[in-house]
């Protein structure tokens, strides 16, 4: 079969996908090919010194994109270990002990900067696809430097501070935090200009009945204006850009955690808790995107304006230090009742939520149940419960904005009072009065917007301490630098009086379970619902530790190995396996990122599903996963998941029910396929069907977690059916 008729000629591929399969199979020059930033992805790792193999770097590629630019470059550097700060500088400023940096010109040249004489560059050029020496000039444009983040022998292996990793992470936004609070003190000094305008034009102008200097005055505030436009949308650029960045970090680096921690941790979860958590961090994002930002940085400069206001007119900035000590005592007060409604009133959306969930998932069955009417009340009283909690806040919360802008009008009212009595005493001018009005507000408005923010606040502070404490949680991957490596194995494995449960008061799954499995032997597990097979797949697999006994791989305790690696070299197919949104080729590599497009149609042949794949619109490019997937027929799924195992051609096989979906015709091509594979690889498979056993080198007995029996196929039919 040659590889056009099998993948169409790769047309309709996304451009990562290209990239990948050029660095599967050596061709360079098609990466080069596809964009200048391509172009530079390994002459930069070179530079960089990376010595990480070419499955990292393919993993590390963006999944589903159509295009690659600075900002997919920089992700993968990140991804590859390689932090980077982007600023706008020339380059014959750079220093060379910096080299190498990545350089963009205003014109779009994509340069890597290898190196620097005294009187040239050495340069990758990214759309002359060659080394070049460029003269040293001062070349203008962005320049990014990279900080190499992985562990030495000079450093831990845990990151400093990782009990606070939130505040960690936005220390790599400290330039940028000083920048946006210069530009905000700019903003406040330049606002000084409307009162202080104000008072010149009631107490000059008018007062003197003479306009000579006022189109001066109407001038230079248009200007002073301007600038503030101009600064004022240039921080909400810089705010927009920190909480995009902040978004993408804390959305990548949760869900990696999540991926990496021990599925003990994650496995009894529901959907639904999981996708709550997740969104619970939504909350950091908000903060930062929406006017509770601008409001914090407005916050210190308050202190500025009171100073002025007692510059201008004495004792009236009283008022507004009362109006602060009355905010703080309002929000201390009130919030923390209204703090445990809002988490009351959470709770029961999410308990609505997760209901929706059950019963879109569940829909076929309530309907064939003829339970919608019983269904409904009960989603009717849930929906109650968040109703009222929901109202309660929301009550709460507008009494206390009429409260904070009661509080404001009083003090208008009073320093409107205090200054009418002054002016007419002679102790200020009118301009100076309305001056006074106009500053005050620009002292209030902050207060009362983070008053009203502090539920925001509270929540953020909340979504903060969980995100912190999800970072503080070892990793599978950060376990890894402390075991050793993963050799290749035989495939022997071996219970020694070994014992599970999941939970501390959850009855034992595997109670002093003993097996010697020998290297190439195939071994059919049987047993009723809840008796353990599944545990005993599961933990060969790496997904849970033994909690006492031993289990080993070819004479080696698996405690002593990373379970990330152990799972490399263990295919297993789960009971109901699952297709990922891309294509079914992308499916196909999850479990060997390196395989070549002639392994990955192997897999398929081995899997009978090479035929059926080939008929698809797309073939091997067709797009699966979310609603796709239930288009196809379950035999085909079942052996896209089957060939996903196959390819990986490791010496152990685990298989939980496989046939549990499939027809008579699929069945028996399953029974082939395994039929082939026995004496190649140690099969381990878990299954009730007669056809299955019958396969085996012999059969282990399961029941309530204790091993009854291990035989022959022949005594175990006989035990269990009477068969002969």
């Amino acid at each position: 079969m040659n590889q056009t008729s099998t993948f169409n000629n790769q047309q309709g591929l996304p451009i990562s996908e290209d990239l990948c399969n050029a660095i599967r199979e050596g061709r360079v020059e098609d990466m080069d090919a596809v964009s200048p930033y391509a172009a530079c992805i390994l002459p930069l790792l070179n530079a960089l010194g990376w010595s990480g193999y070419q499955r990292e770097l393919i993993e590390a590629m963006p999944h589903y994109v159509d295009h690659l630019d600075l900002v997919d470059l920089r992700n993968l550097l990140v991804t590859l270990g390689y932090e980077s700060d982007e600023t706008r500088t020339s380059l014959d400023k750079v220093k060379a002990e910096l080299f190498p940096v990545l350089y963009v010109s205003d014109n779009n040249a994509v340069w890597i900067v290898i190196d620097r004489t005294d009187d040239h560059f050495l340069v990758f050029d990214g759309h002359a696809r060659d080394v070049v020496e460029k003269e040293i000039q001062p070349y203008k444009g962005k320049v990014c430097l990279f900080t190499d983040m992985h562990p030495t022998h000079a450093l831990p292996l845990s990151n400093i501070g990782t009990d606070n990793w939130f505040g960690d992470t936005v220390k790599h936004f400290k330039k940028l935090i000083k920048h946006l609070l210069a530009m905000t003190m700019v903003v406040n000094i330049i606002a000084l200009a409307v009162p202080l305008f104000i008072m010149v034009v009631y107490d000059n102008v008018i007062g003197a009945r003479s306009t000579n200097s006022l189109p001066y005055l109407v001038g230079g505030l248009s200007i002073a204006l301007i600038i503030e436009l101009v600064l004022r949308m240039v921080r909400s650029k810089t705010i927009g850009m920190v909480a995009g960045r902040l978004d993408y970090i804390i959305g990548v680096e949760t869900l990696k955690k999540l991926l990496y921690l021990p599925p003990q941790l994650t496995e009894r979860a529901t959907v639904s808790s999981q996708l709550t958590r997740l969104k619970q961090f939504e909350s950091v994002r908000d903060l930062f995107s929406g006017s509770a930002a601008s409001l914090f940085l407005e916050l210190p400069f308050v202190l500025f304006f009171i100073v002025v206001l007692a510059l201008l007119a004495g004792e009236i900035a009283i008022v507004p230090v009362v109006m602060v000590v009355l905010y703080a005592v309002l929000s201390f007060v009130w919030y923390p009742g209204l703090s445990r409604d809002l988490r009351e009133a959470a709770s029961a959306r999410t308990t609505r939520q997760r209901m929706l969930m059950d019963t879109f998932l569940g829909m076929r069955e309530l309907k064939a149940l003829g339970a919608e009417g019983a269904w409904k009340e009960n989603f009717r009283e849930i929906s109650g419960q968040a109703m009222t909690a929901t109202y309660r806040t929301t009550m709460k919360h507008s009494i206390i904005n009429s409260v904070s802008q009661s509080l404001m009008t009083l003090a208008g009212i009073a320093v409107l009072t205090i200054g009418t009595l002054k002016v007419i005493n002679g102790e200020i001018t009118i301009g100076i009065l309305i001056a006074v009005m106009a500053l005050l507000w620009r002292v209030l408005s902050p207060l009362q917007g983070i008053c009203l923010s502090m539920l925001q606040i509270d929540q953020v502070s909340q979504s903060i301490k969980q995100l912190n404490q999800l970072m503080k949680l070892n990793s599978e991957a950060e376990n890894s630098k402390t075991v050793l490596l993963m050799p290749e194995i035989e495939g022997r494995v071996k219970f020694d009086r070994v014992s599970f449960r999941y939970g501390p008061k959850s009855d034992a799954a595997l109670m002093s379970a003993s097996i010697d499995i020998q290297a190439n032997e195939f071994i059919s597990i049987v047993g009723e619902n809840g008796s353990g097979k599944s545990t005993i797949l599961k933990l060969i697999a790496g997904m849970y530790r033994v909690q006492s006994g031993v289990l080993s791989i070819d004479g080696t305790d698996v405690r002593q190995f990373n379970a990330i690696d152990l799972r490399r070299l263990i295919a297993y197919v789960p009971q109901k396996p699952s297709l990922f949104k891309g294509t079914i080729a992308q499916n196909l590599r999850l479990t060997n990122p390196m395989a070549t497009d002639k392994e990955i149609a192997d897999a398929a042949r081995e899997a009978s599903v090479l035929e059926a794949i080939k008929e698809l619109p797309d073939g091997f490019n067709t797009v699966v996963g979310e609603s796709n997937s239930a288009k196809l027929p379950a035999s085909l799924v079942h052996g896209i998941c089957l060939a996903r195992a196959y390819i990986r051609q490791a010496p152990i096989l685990l298989l939980d029910e496989p046939a549990e979906s499939l027809d008579m015709l699929s069945d028996r091509r399953l029974i082939k396929q395994l039929s082939e594979r026995k004496g190649k690889q140690t099969i381990i498979m878990v299954s009730h069907r007669p056809s299955h056993i019958t396969l085996a080198d012999r059969v282990v007995i399961l029941s309530e977690g204790i091993i009854k029996g291990i035989g022959t196929p022949d005594e175990v039919m006989q035990a269990l059916y009477g068969a002969k």
